[in-house]
């Protein structure tokens, strides 16, 4: 008898962390926030609200929505807080995000 058990069930926590992550993706302002991570890098909240041009409040929602559910980090120092993607998944939708952008622009070299 084949062992495939462990793997299957490595495989279905896999799905389930996806799944997870990719509902608490599914909002419009977490995937603006996750954009301007991906551009920016490790940036201050301060940063993401003014870029966004979302309110401090709406940013503090969603970036611990998304700490709680591993797709960010967040590091303290002094009064700043910095986050930053954590996540493959998180990056791949943000990459994937961004070309399809691109090529609605007409700016995809590979369109």
């Amino acid at each position: 008898m084949k062992k495939t058990i462990p793997n299957e069930f490595a495989f279905e926590e896999l799905l389930e962390e996806t799944a997870e992550h990719l509902k608490v993706l599914g909002h419009p302002q977490r995937l603006r926030i996750l954009d301007f991570l991906r551009e920016n890098g490790e940036s201050r909240v301060g940063e993401i609200v003014r870029r966004t041009k979302l309110s401090q409040a709406t940013v503090s929602l969603h970036l611990n929505k998304m700490r709680r559910s591993g797709l960010v980090i967040s590091r303290r120092e002094a009064r700043e807080v910095y986050y930053w993607i954590a996540t493959e998944t998180a990056q791949v939708v943000a990459d994937t995000l961004h070309r399809k952008h691109e090529r609605a622009l007409g700016l995809d070299p590979l369109k």
